[in-house]
């Protein structure tokens, strides 16, 4: 099986194509990467900038590059070794008129072959005539959008149309010839030729665009007829009833984007209209989707499969099983999981492990001062807002959420559980049963469980009754219709309704707590981040250890990630915001200063401060997280800042929403942050100095995470740029362009200069600090090991080590190979760098030397009470903060 040593997530779209990553192949191997790691590569919307909205999963995108220069890319990868791991996005697709497959379902109805393979719900509680698609698009209702004359009939290259500005969908077949001759005057031939393309409707695809291609070659090469037909389209646009006719008699309905909050017939993804999903389950499904990766597979271009929004799938563990069977058991498949608190990765799944999440939060969550961390939050809820406990609130966000956002998705599921005759027989109130069912789905502890044909696992079966005794907790009224949910998973249907239900926990968790309470709830938001928790002040080495021994059993080939698309900021932005915790003192003693000094800046909107008061403490942390390395601020921060504010602010759901912007409250919030951030503003008078040094003194634990990535159990996966400072924000900050030709300059300047002395490296990294000079350095020669001892990292043991000091060390061995890895942590009180000491066992090497420094180590003595050896820095770490030490 390929096992990467080392990934780097590559964002490829029209502003960074295959050509432009064949261009840096040689710097990402200097560096020492063994696999890109790529977005979504199959057909796109047009201007996708990340690929997850697919068209066509059967060709490559035309804006990232052609089949020929990915092979010429994969050869001269290879001659680089340099292996190749695909994202593939198996759930949903874009809602789009360039979707080949959807837009036959618009056009031809239930008579497409591809009716089922999307997710729709046929018997929908809203009754819609026939098998019609819900296309929630207008920007007001339709008769509005008509009287607007916002929707027209047009004749295109793909037959008749409806047009609402720049989409076309497809006009239904039989309506052809009520176009032709809902007036006079049509010519003869013109509808004799309907009659083949009529009996073809119904055909396998195939036949139908055979002769569909044929009668519209026929029109375009009959001038008079297409004369007629243009007369005839601007007949019907001309009266609105007629038109309205037309539109009401579609296999799909256009409605008001709004209405799929409280109506919907379509699976979406999450709750975005524009995303449908797929039955991936049924066979033929999964076939025609994989045809071409698992040409590309075949081919030698792809060694591996990352598989996107694995939560989506109605039964991940048969996908997997029909994965392995096509793509070989040697096959190297990671998925992308969010794992809560205490949850793990289900044994009986075929894969090698996940995309790094959990491993995000261990390593922030140790990187983090607890007892710091606790007197931030009193500070918050003394001085800034009390939001109360944070499970109550998590819970809360998603009920609300759920009423809100996706009340259609709950009418469904409602339906559905009503048909099983276990509740049947109940004969429960319906609005009650309803309420219970949304109740419950707030309160599951994950973002799902995995009932599969076997039925429910014990820790499937634990979690749906904490799951129940949670929402007994906050709706004991409903406990009656709660208690009925306790049988089901006895017989196939009320697995079947689990396993529906399951497919929207999981969306409803992300939009309730990523999407939202993250945004909410600010006392320290390093911890607002995807696969972490805000509600975890931190951890002790203890803990980080056995869950790293834990790794290493069950998830040795998992991603160790820190930075990805996806998360709320780059990595070195969360260590800053994490160095509070050992600093809160000085932090909310400037935070008040700066709250008394723009105060002036604060004005009432609609009877509330404007930002209020939970707002602006976000604004404060988002700034130093954010903060230019150089400390100037440029016009293009002050853009990128705003964009992430008007997000931050509409997520939060709270003063402000996607759906409804209160343009004031927002406004005003943006002109708060460009009064601060003027030149020569009080506030930067005091803040630039603050940040100036977080900055420095946090740098150094910007460290210590990226060797934790490069050596605990797991493979370490670099974001791309991430190899220098990461502060972005969330996206699409975090997705702009980087600039490689700069960071290749680096890598040279520190390998010439570790050419001369490790000495001379680590002084051309501290000369070169602000631009991420140390860090490039630790990845660089943390990878170098890595690929020199690769059993060591991919098979070795993982043995904790004690410490005197605020220090986290442990040793990777396999057979003769020993590794010491010791990294400083952020503790209150600490002054770095100090003189450390650490154990090691008594059969571990004495002599070591430093893959930074080039230093020689040497264990200097036994402890008399634990037998162990010493080893002892009594300078501290001084001529490079973390330690990466090689011995045989």
């Amino acid at each position: 099986m390929f096992l990467p040593t080392a990934t780097y997530r590559i964002q490829l779209n029209d502003q960074f194509t295959l050509t432009d990553l064949e261009a840096i192949l040689p710097y990402l191997h200097d560096l020492g990467i063994t696999a890109i790691y790529a977005s979504p590569l199959t057909t796109a919307i047009k201007g996708s900038q990340h690929g997850y909205d697919v068209i066509d999963p059967l060709v490559l995108s035309v804006e990232i590059g052609t089949e020929e220069q990915w092979h010429r890319l994969t050869l001269t990868r290879k001659r680089l070794g340099i292996g190749w791991i695909q994202d593939i996005v198996p759930n949903h697709m874009a809602y789009e008129q360039n979707n080949p497959w959807l837009y036959d379902v618009l056009q031809r109805g239930g008579d497409s072959r591809y009716y089922d393979w999307f997710d729709i719900f046929t018997e929908h509680p809203v009754q819609l005539p026939g098998q019609r698609l819900m296309a929630p698009f207008l920007g007001q209702t339709l008769t509005e959008c008509l009287r607007k004359g916002e929707l027209s009939l047009q004749f295109t290259s793909r037959g008749f149309v409806i047009r609402y500005f720049n989409t076309d969908l497809p006009v239904a077949i039989p309506l052809y010839r009520w176009i032709l001759t809902v007036a006079e005057g049509c010519p003869a031939d013109g509808l004799s030729s309907l009659d083949a393309l009529e009996k073809a409707v119904t055909a396998d695809a195939e036949v139908w665009t055979a002769v569909l291609k044929e009668w519209l070659q026929w029109v375009d090469a009959n001038a008079g007829f297409r004369g007629f037909i243009a007369n005839r389209t601007g007949f019907v646009n001309h009266r609105v009833h007629l038109l309205e006719s037309l539109l009401q008699n579609q296999a799909y309905v256009l409605t008001h984007y709004r209405l799929a909050s409280t109506h919907i017939n379509y699976r979406r993804f999450f709750t975005v209209n524009s995303l449908i999903c797929l039955h991936m389950e049924k066979e033929a499904v999964f076939t025609a989707w994989h045809a071409t990766v698992h040409r590309w597979h075949r081919q030698g271009w792809i060694d591996g499969l990352r598989v996107d929004h694995i939560d989506g799938l109605a039964d991940p563990k048969k996908y997997f099983g029909r994965l392995k069977r096509l793509f070989g058991e040697d096959c190297y498949v990671i998925v992308e999981k969010i794992l809560s608190r205490g949850e793990t990765l289900p044994e009986d799944w075929p894969v090698q492990g996940t995309t790094g999440y959990d491993f995000l939060a261990d390593v922030s969550q140790l990187l983090t001062d607890a007892d710091g961390s606790r007197e931030l939050l009193a500070f918050y809820r003394e001085k800034v807002i009390d939001p109360g406990d944070y499970e109550e609130l998590v819970y809360r966000r998603k009920h609300g959420y759920l009423m809100r956002n996706m009340g259609g998705e709950w009418e469904n599921l409602l339906h559905g559980l009503l048909a099983l005759p276990e509740i049947q027989a109940a004969k429960p109130d319906k609005e009650r049963i309803k309420q219970a069912l949304g109740i419950w789905m707030a309160s599951f502890p994950t973002y799902r469980a995995y009932p599969d044909a076997d039925g429910l696992s014990e820790a499937d079966g634990e979690m749906f009754s904490s799951s129940l005794d949670r929402a007994r907790q906050y709706a004991p009224e409903l406990a009656p219709e709660l208690n009925l949910f306790a049988t089901l998973g006895e017989n196939e249907p009320a697995l079947c309704f689990l396993r529906r239900l399951m497919q929207f926990t999981g969306p409803l968790a992300a939009k309730g707590i990523e999407d939202t309470v993250f945004y909410v709830y600010n006392p320290y938001i390093a911890h607002c981040e995807v696969g972490d928790s805000p509600a975890i002040p931190g951890i002790g080495t203890e803990e980080f250890h056995r869950r790293m021994q834990r790794r290493l059993a069950t998830q040795r080939h998992s991603l160790n990630a820190t930075s990805t698309h996806d998360t709320k900021r780059g990595e070195d932005a969360r260590i800053r915001l994490s160095y509070l915790s050992a600093i809160p003192r000085e932090w909310t003693s400037a935070v008040t200063g700066w709250r008394q000094m723009n105060r002036r800046l604060v004005v009432a909107v609609n009877g509330r401060p404007a930002p209020t008061p939970n707002d602006e403490y976000l604004i404060y942390q988002a700034l130093l997280g954010a903060w230019p390395d150089d400390g100037h601020v440029t016009e293009a921060f002050r853009q990128r800042f705003a964009g992430y504010l008007t997000k931050a602010l509409r997520e939060a759901d709270t003063e402000t929403h996607y759906t409804d912007p209160d343009e004031a409250y927002e406004g005003q919030c943006q002109g708060f942050v460009a009064a601060i951030l003027q030149q020569g503003s009080l506030f930067l008078e005091s803040f630039v100095p603050f940040a100036r040094s977080v900055l420095r003194r946090s740098s150094v634990y910007c460290l210590s995470q990226q060797l934790l990535k490069l050596t605990a159990p797991g493979v370490p996966d670099i974001y791309q740029g991430a190899e220098e400072w990461e502060t972005s924000l969330v996206d699409p900050d975090n997705r702009r362009p980087v600039d490689y030709e700069g960071r290749a300059a680096l890598l040279a300047g520190l390998r010439a200069a570790g050419a001369v002395s490790c000495a001379a490296a680590c002084q051309y990294a501290r000369d070169h600090w602000q631009s991420g000079a140390e860090k490039m350095y630790t990845v660089w020669r943390g990878l170098g090991v890595r690929n020199h001892v690769q059993e060591v990292f991919a098979n070795g043991e993982y043995l904790p080590l004690s410490t005197d000091g605020p220090l986290l060390a442990y040793l990777r061995r396999y057979e003769g190979d020993w590794v010491l890895v010791a990294v400083p942590l952020i503790r209150r009180e600490t002054i770095f760098p100090s003189p450390v000491s650490i154990m090691l066992p008594a059969e571990a090497p004495g002599r070591w030397t430093d893959a930074f420094t080039g230093e020689t180590l040497q264990a200097t003595g036994t402890d008399t009470r634990s037998g162990s050896r010493v080893l002892a820095w009594p300078r501290g770490l001084t001529a490079w903060p973390v330690v990466l030490a090689t011995a045989r």
